[in-house]
């Protein structure tokens, strides 16, 4: 009996335990195995890589294209080296302008002007400058990038206002119809291991995109031309952050209408080591191409840079004097041209070919007719003035006049006066390096470089009065003073 109890009693503890084990925990549980990746056999995905080889025969083409870095320009020389390097191969010169003084002086001898990333805005004196450097040939490059920008904050308030690179650009493209958009070009399904790293495989037909299949450009804005050519495409998948939709008017870079104005939305892929992504080292090689290429119209506003090759020829005419003050201005004219690398030769024969300037003064000359008649100039030996075209007539006395030419056998500079003490002058003025003095229209001008007849005479004639009242022996009659009606 005592034994029954206790094996009812322990089943009265035991069951219960049990059958609340059975019922929460039906079984033991086995783990499966977890299938882990194939770590051996993965692959991380690469860009498609170009190794750029040295190029071979490369045309010397030589040149100066000078390179912005006055407005806050968001960038470090070291990063765009490349195109540096394929400038220089060219034999040419990325030249940086760090003074925005000497901006107009630069672009008198450059073939290109580049502008990167700048933070603050071009002022209307360089705009108008830039306008006309473009107009006679020159070339301007533009490249933004939507990664860079300048932010401010207010000391105050804490706000912070970023400034991007596009408000700088903008009005500098708005003459040539190219807009850069304040966005960032994107591509969720094709891109270079980021969605903002764009693909770009449909190219407008230009010098530009010869020879390319595939550009990847990294936090581009998108640009756009209506006048002119969009040159980088990327697919209908590509996107701008503004609208989330694609457009075919827009790209990665647009040229302008003439062909002289370029902009692109990035500049990441001028640098290391994006340059070697797909065909980006064969479009740095077509900007400096582009940068060097440019086909100048020489014009007296270029002035000092009118002469093409090292050596220049002087040639005065018969009636120039080779006097002791003549001598002296061609020194000091020989030591000006020694300054910009320019030899000087004086010849007696007007040459047939090469640089040339031209001495004479405005009188009838077997020399000086034909470049007289070429630019319409009329000579009146009875009169004191020489008529000039869009000048009408320019007087003789205390005036000089360029004359310019710019032919495939060499540049010719006349320099003409009404005497040859004007002459020198004139000679002088040129020496210096500054024109303020003239107007200039192209390939003529007009030089103030002494007194005019009206002005000598007025003089002549005060000087000549007091001294006749002192010789004539009579006494100066003293003016009675009359009484007013005041009293």
């Amino acid at each position: 009996m005592t034994k029954q109890k206790t094996w009812i009693a322990l089943g009265a503890i035991i069951l219960p335990v049990l059958v609340r084990a059975l019922w929460f925990y039906p079984g033991l549980s086995v783990r499966p195995e977890i299938a882990t990746p194939d770590y051996a056999s993965l692959t991380i995905p690469l860009p498609p890589l170009e190794t750029p080889f040295p190029e071979e025969d490369v045309k010397q083409v030589g040149g100066v294209a000078v390179l912005d870095y006055t407005h806050a320009n968001q960038f470090q020389p070291g990063e765009i080296q490349s195109l540096k390097d394929e400038v220089e191969v060219r034999g040419g010169k990325l030249e940086m302008l760090g003074d925005s003084s000497l901006l107009e002086s630069r672009l008198k001898y450059a073939r290109a002007y580049v502008v990167i990333s700048p933070s603050t805005a071009f002022t209307p004196g360089e705009l108008n400058l830039i306008n006309e450097f473009v107009g006679r040939g020159g070339r301007l490059a533009i490249f933004t990038d939507a990664t860079r920008g300048m932010a401010y904050s207010d000391f105050f308030t804490g706000t912070t206002t970023v400034y991007p690179d596009t408000y700088a650009v903008n009005p500098l493209l708005g003459s040539f119809g190219i807009t850069v958009n304040n966005d960032y070009m994107y591509n969720l399904t094709e891109n270079e291991g980021n969605f903002r790293n764009v693909f770009f495989d449909k190219f407008g037909k230009s010098e530009l995109t010869f020879g390319l299949k595939q550009i990847a450009m990294y936090g581009t804005h998108s640009v756009k031309s209506d006048s002119g050519m969009v040159l980088l495409r990327g697919t209908e998948s590509t996107y701008s952050s503004v609208s989330d939709a694609h457009d075919p008017a827009e790209g990665g870079a647009a040229l302008s209408e003439n062909g002289q104005v370029v902009a692109f939305g990035d500049f990441t892929f001028l640098t290391s080591p994006f340059r070697n992504v797909a065909d980006n080292s064969a479009l740095i090689e077509n900007i400096a191409d582009f940068l060097l290429g440019s086909k100048i119209n020489p014009t007296l506003a270029t002035f000092p840079y009118v002469f093409s090759r090292p050596g220049i020829q002087v040639f005065p005419t018969p009636d120039v004097q080779m006097t002791a003050e003549m001598i002296a201005v061609l020194g000091r004219l020989q030591s000006s041209l020694r300054a910009m690398n320019l030899s000087m030769e004086i010849v007696t024969e007007k040459p047939v070919d090469g640089d040339v300037l031209v001495l004479g003064t405005l009188a009838p000359s077997e020399d000086l007719d034909p470049i007289l008649n070429r630019f319409d100039l009329t000579v009146d030996g009875f009169s004191d003035y020489v008529t000039v075209p869009g000048f009408g007539n320019v007087g003789l006395a205390g005036n000089g006049i360029m004359l310019y030419e710019a032919t495939k056998k060499g540049n010719s500079l006349v320099l003409l006066a009404g005497t040859s003490e004007d002459l020198i002058s004139l000679i002088d003025t040129i020496s210096g390096g500054s024109l303020s003095s003239c107007v200039l229209q192209d390939k003529l001008g007009v030089c103030s470089v002494g007194y005019g007849g009206s002005f000598s005479e007025d003089q002549s004639f005060l000087e000549e009065t007091a001294p006749a009242d002192q010789t004539s022996g009579e006494a100066t009659p003293t003016p009675e003073p009359v009484e007013t009606p005041a009293g």
